[in-house]
């Protein structure tokens, strides 16, 4: 037990516990869990009870004081991840943080500045969507060029169904004062960095939201127009009130094109880039010979289906403090996706497109009148 990284969780909620079980239960190989925290005192006895020998405490500043752990994991409500991480690291701990890292680019800049100036410290972000092998594979085609220059993309994700049941789980769901948003923060923040992972991010950003058919403050339908600089768009369709949706991203290139599910990728390879194909060809249509390949998520699901891809983030997190290595999702990284989705939700505020980059203060300041606004209706 000496030589294992010992991990806490702060925050044993929906995910908090599911990582607090798969700590203590030996399922993240070198690893060990001390200690867990939380406000609330019903389910943080709940969880102590699965895991055996574990300190409980409620503030979480006592539990690392405590225990001293090397690594803790943050799976509060999203307003408290940088707070937390900043305890954090001020005590030289290892941090993993929950998805999204924060809900504004300001507060990921503010994380960020710290994790510069803290270059011993390894800070993740819980993007793990991003150990799936058939995005990862995706990721190697197009860094190797075999699609040459991206022409579409195209991102369909309406398999994050949550009817109203779900939001009166909880109080914070789907609001702008407690959780910063609705579909786009909560669910989608994992779709915009395996986006953002494979094709990087564009110059301006168009986005619309609605709420359909749920008794919820902020939005579970956006459909979003993404540029880039070299003209080329994304389209993005995202709702959490589609049964049986879809969970597809096609990119289309000049030498080819992929077809991603979440569980296989098809791609289709030409022998010849289009723009040389046009200038050789005699033919009026595009008659030319492909080579189709297929690529499955692998034996690799199983385990995944049964512990979550989250384990495969926290294992990650072991093996670099134990043995050195890189991190699968740097937290340094998190402010692309936020950047994404706090671009799409400033859009719709205003009713135009906007350039990426844009003032982070902007973004503050326009949340800021969605909570008041908030407040005011539910007085």
């Amino acid at each position: 037990m000496a030589n294992k990284v010992s991990f806490a969780v702060i925050g044993v909620g929906r995910m908090g516990s599911k990582h607090a079980r798969n700590l203590s239960r030996g399922r993240v190989n070198g690893a060990r869990l001390v200690g867990i925290a939380d406000v609330d005192r019903q389910a943080l006895q709940s969880v102590r009870s699965k895991c055996r020998g574990v300190h409980a405490f409620k503030d979480y500043r006592q539990m690392i004081n405590t225990v001293q752990p090397q690594v803790v994991v943050i799976a509060t409500p999203h307003y408290a991840h940088v707070p937390i991480a900043e305890y954090c690291i001020a005590k030289g701990c290892h941090v993993v943080i929950e998805k999204p890292v924060a809900v504004t680019t300001a507060q990921a800049e503010h994380l960020n500045r710290l994790i510069a100036d803290n270059p011993d410290l390894k800070i993740a972000v819980m993007y793990n969507q991003r150990t799936n092998p058939v995005y990862r594979k995706a990721k190697q085609i197009l860094s190797e060029g075999k699609l040459g220059a991206v022409q579409r993309i195209n991102f369909i994700v309406t398999d994050w169904y949550r009817s109203d049941a779900y939001y009166r789980q909880n109080s914070w769901r789907a609001s702008y004062r407690e959780e910063g948003g609705g579909i786009l923060i909560n669910q989608c923040v994992h779709q915009l960095d395996i986006l953002q992972w494979l094709v990087g991010m564009p110059a301006a950003i168009e986005g619309k939201i609605s709420t359909k058919n749920r008794s919820i403050t902020a939005e579970n339908d956006v459909t979003a127009l993404l540029r880039y600089a070299d003209g080329v768009y994304c389209t993005l369709s995202a709702s959490g009130h589609e049964l049986h949706g879809t969970n597809r991203i096609e990119i289309a290139g000049e030498k080819g094109r992929l077809v991603l599910g979440k569980y296989s990728m098809k791609w289709i390879s030409l022998p010849i880039a289009e723009p040389e194909f046009n200038k050789t060809t005699r033919h009026e249509y595009g008659v030319v010979s492909r080579k189709v390949y297929r690529y499955r998520y692998g034996l690799q699901l199983i385990r995944d289906a049964l512990f979550g891809q989250q384990r495969n983030i926290l294992q990650n997190m072991a093996d670099v403090v134990r043995k050195g290595g890189d991190l699968i999702a740097p937290a340094s990284e998190g402010i692309h996706a936020l950047g994404l989705l706090n671009g799409i939700y400033l859009s719709a505020w205003e009713g135009k497109e906007i350039p990426y980059p844009f003032p982070s203060r902007d973004y503050e300041a326009a949340l800021s009148t969605k909570i008041a606004a908030e407040a005011k209706k539910e007085e």
